[in-house]
């Protein structure tokens, strides 16, 4: 959805470990950050439980906390749907996470 939302937004998904189980591999998070650091100016994170915040966490402090990196608290699917679009139209970083953490108050009924 966020592809088709904001085509021209950089989208990159991990999950899961290397032996195929649930969870997340914090290495993998850290290779995909680093990479995406060299292709994007700015990156915003969303994840579904606390292990993925966490390994998201950890990433950033090995790359050196830069400050173009943030960790949105945001709804996993609506968040990231703002976020994109939101960085599409060209937002700052701060208003992609503010537009994203905006969609945890919105009603679905």
């Amino acid at each position: 959805m966020c592809l088709q939302m904001a085509p021209g937004v950089k989208i990159e998904a991990v999950g899961g470990t290397k032996e195929g189980t649930l969870g997340i591999d914090a290495e993998e998070v850290f290779v995909r950050m680093k990479t995406l650091l060299k292709e994007s100016r700015e990156i915003v994170v969303l994840g579904d439980i606390g292990s993925t915040i966490m390994a998201a966490k950890n990433a950033i402090e090995m790359l050196g906390s830069p400050p173009n990196i943030r960790i949105a608290d945001a709804p996993l699917v609506e968040g990231a749907i703002i976020a994109a679009v939101e960085a599409s139209l060209g937002s700052p970083l701060e208003k992609v996470v503010k537009k994203a953490e905006e969609t945890r108050f919105v009603n679905k009924l």
